[in-house]
């Protein structure tokens, strides 16, 4: 209840809310935080640096670490004596480490390092201790006008504190969305959950050649790589779907598992199609898509990219009795032609960007 009037019994009463405010606030936070968010990431982590003897837990790593911070919290506390307004401080080493923590490199597999912490880690000690000693003994003077609860000026400025601390801890640590993706996707591959794998970052514009292996990958298992996989941004130079040292690589699968599964033959020969469509080797596509589909129906991309090569090799407009497909095409080809330069991209995703023809015009293009 705000603005209660204490008696003299119980005139520390708002130090206890303060103290409790901030714990829930911490608890809540981290916990979330670690379970929802830094959970993959945690797991790349723990994986490499154990050399693959261990594995990351979900709930018990949250629920661990949010209690070892806890535990540090309560014996900077008792060091510090910090009660009033400045009691969220309390919290920073703990939410330090656990920044530390999370802040694990989106280049972990291939090598360790502890990056600009070697020098920013002293540095924040050596000026956060004189802080406490001033705080410290600024406490004393403090007002204490018999006032407590949510809308109390010390618990507010406590929150502040605290929700200040937690987006440092959110800057500071691995936000790296690719890379969340990425490890998000390897965890779910791994557990063989492939349609939940192609659910991750399927709305996001991020990518890189790691992930876009591990989208391939995922959409092989289910059938569907010439039907989906520029459904997906294709935005860097793909040098192979394959793993290839630094270009495309894996963190906590093993690259066999997408080398062995290429092997197979209907598997191979998507792979060696959909490599040429990044690439844009548009004649040496239709000559092979015919021979690899002679009479099945032939996939959504593999029909588009067809249908553009052919259009674009005879250098005719579509005319007669068009196929839905050509139709489409046509459709593409004129807004293409009617929008103006500086907008044209951006409506034709909008329209298109499921389509290979988006990819091919608009899509990364070598220098």
């Amino acid at each position: 209840m705000p603005y209660l009037d204490f008696s003299e019994r119980d005139k520390h009463a708002g130090s206890w809310y303060n103290e409790w405010v901030c714990l829930v606030a911490f608890v809540v936070f981290t916990f979330i935080y670690l379970f929802f968010y830094q959970n993959d990431v945690l797991a790349a982590g723990q994986h490499v640096l154990s050399g693959g003897q261990t594995h990351y837990s979900r709930g018990v790593g949250a629920v661990l670490i949010t209690l070892v911070l806890g535990i540090l919290q309560r014996c900077v506390y008792h060091l510090t004596r910090l009660r009033k307004r400045a009691h969220a401080l309390t919290y920073l080493p703990s939410l330090l480490v656990l920044t530390l923590i999370t802040d694990v490199s989106s280049n972990i597999d291939l090598g360790f390092s502890f990056g600009g912490w070697l020098i920013a880690l002293p540095l924040i000690i050596v000026a956060y201790v004189p802080l406490v000693i001033v705080l410290r003994q600024m406490e004393p003077f403090e007002p204490d006008n018999g006032q407590w609860g949510l809308f109390a000026r010390s618990t507010w400025i406590n929150l502040l504190t605290m929700v200040v601390m937690f987006v440092l801890v959110g800057l500071f640590s691995n936000h790296d969305a690719t890379f969340h993706y990425r490890m998000r996707m390897e965890k779910l591959l791994l557990d063989e959950d492939y349609r939940a794998a192609l659910k991750v970052g399927r709305k996001s514009e991020v990518t890189d050649n790691s992930l876009t292996m591990l989208r391939a990958y995922a959409l092989a298992h289910e059938g569907q790589l010439g039907n989906r996989f520029f459904e997906y941004p294709v935005t860097e130079a793909t040098a192979s779907l394959l793993p290839e040292g630094k270009v495309a690589r894996t963190v906590i699968m093993p690259d066999s598992l997408i080398t062995l599964y290429t092997r197979k033959v209907g598997v191979r020969a998507d792979y060696k199609l959909t490599q040429l469509l990044i690439d844009r080797k548009l004649k040496v596509f239709a000559a092979a898509v015919v021979v690899a589909y002679p009479d099945s129906l032939m996939p959504k991309h593999y029909a588009e990219a067809l249908t553009m090569y052919n259009t674009m090799a005879t250098k005719d407009s579509i005319e007669g009795d068009e196929t839905e497909m050509e139709l489409r095409y046509l459709d593409f080809c004129q807004k293409k032609k009617s929008l103006p330069k500086a907008t044209v991209a951006n409506a034709m995703r909008r329209a298109y960007g499921r389509t290979y023809w988006y990819y091919y015009h608009y899509g990364w293009k070598k220098d």
